[in-house]
């Protein structure tokens, strides 16, 4: 079954497709649009089973894919793929030690008053723009805005920088496919520029954030320039474009389903969080867990064997949606996530992964979700899609998705 993940109708709606594989088995291998093979994983229980087995690497091959000649781009892609996303242990377990205390608990929960002032200022500008008649589209209006200002002031952002930060990441997120020739390559070599800029300032003039803090424990614990930059690179990326999603794709099935929102209004304090929840299961904002590779050949039962050295991609938004584990998984139902009369909930979906490389910033984005949706929707404005939903498109790829526009008007009165 070949994918071509550029496709607008499979990034639309790329679950039926995942449907199909998932009744093969195990997992199924594909071949991709550039004419190489991988094997898919979309059940949920082997979805984490392989995310947290050692013996799927996610170290890249060193040649992988088609032989590409050097070039100012494949070197800083290849620099900021040093991240720890792209390790395994030891050096996954040294390089997320650093990030993690970035992430803890008290950290995140310290953020809430500013999260909620920002939010609360993003609200107050929309509003104005919708009762002066416009049409606002609620992805740059607030899905996007909102989690590119709470990063940049965790890591040190500089905020004027965040819209060009924005169309990069978003080109590099993408297949090559879907944009147009070279754009993939200049936006790895402009973030590269850009990251290298902004560490050489933060060594000159630290300041309290994150990306201070790395630069200033580097020597001490081993990070070298190389991964310096890769882990600047990755928590900007991640720490915006999962929330992004989030925000996105919660609104959308919040104003398609009218029953779901009023539900929400009534009882606050239990719905609103279940709403984020499904949203999580029902619309994963990272499609697919990065990319792994067999270190040796890998039984996985059901007469289905992955070859050492074959690549393989666990489908997140597939294994959230396979019905052995949430009935009816495509239907957009919070009430999944309420605790039901015997205490027992949906199983938890794998909408941050699972196993050792599980989303360190995962609490930070259902706090910003938590906080945003109600502001968003608690206002007297009777919020209304201005497209038809089918008509709206998708980010293209197998990394990350999301509605690439959700435009709304209000009700006239």
């Amino acid at each position: 079954m070949r994918l071509d993940p550029a496709d607008p109708a499979f990034s639309h709606d790329p679950y039926p497709y995942y449907g199909r594989l998932r009744d093969q088995g195990p997992a199924a291998r594909v071949e991709l649009a550039n004419g190489t093979h991988a094997w898919l994983v979309t059940g949920y229980e082997h979805s984490r089973a392989v995310l947290a087995d050692p013996r799927f690497s996610n170290v890249p091959p060193q040649r992988a894919g088609r032989p590409k000649p050097s070039s100012p781009a494949q070197r800083a892609r290849a620099c900021l793929a040093q991240h720890m996303l792209n390790t395994d242990a030891p050096d996954h377990t040294r390089l997320r030690r650093l990030t993690a205390a970035a992430f803890a608990p008290p950290r995140v929960d310290a953020l809430r008053p500013r999260i909620e002032q920002l939010a609360a200022g993003l609200v107050t500008e929309l509003t104005g723009r919708l009762t002066a008649g416009e049409t606002v589209d609620l992805v740059d209006g607030f899905a996007f805005p909102l989690p590119i200002l709470v990063i940049s002031e965790v890591l040190g952002v500089p905020e004027a920088d965040r819209e060009a930060l924005r169309e990069w990441t978003y080109r590099v997120g993408s297949p090559a496919d879907a944009l147009p020739q070279g754009a993939v390559d200049e936006a790895w070599v402009l973030l590269h520029t850009y990251v290298t800029s902004l560490i050489a300032e933060k060594r000159k003039t630290p300041g309290e954030d994150v990306f201070s803090a790395l630069v200033r424990s580097s020597a001490e614990d081993g990070l070298d320039d190389g991964e310096l930059l890769a882990m600047a690179f990755l928590l900007l990326f991640a720490g915006y474009e999962t929330t992004m999603n989030l925000l996105a794709s919660a609104s959308l099935r919040l104003l398609t389903h009218p029953g779901e929102l009023t539900a929400a209004r009534r009882d606050p304090d239990a719905r609103w969080a279940a709403v984020v929840e499904e949203t999580l299961r029902y619309d994963s904002p990272l499609e697919g867990a990065t990319w792994r590779r067999a270190a040796e050949t890998v039984d996985l039962g059901d007469g289905v064997e992955v070859p050492a050295g074959d690549s393989v991609l666990v489908v997140l938004a597939a294994a959230n949606r396979d019905p052995a584990h949430f009935p009816d998984p495509d239907e957009f139902r919070p009430t999944r996530y309420l605790a039901a009369a015997d205490g027992k909930r949906a199983a938890p979906h794998a909408a941050f992964g699972h196993g050792p490389h599980f989303c360190v910033g995962s609490r930070l984005a259902r706090m910003e979700a938590a906080i945003a949706l109600p502001l968003l929707f608690d206002t007297p404005l009777d919020l209304r899609l201005a497209a038809d939903p089918m008509d709206l498109p998708y980010r293209p790829g197998l990394l990350v998705r999301g509605p690439r526009r959700v435009p709304v008007t209000i009700q006239a009165t």
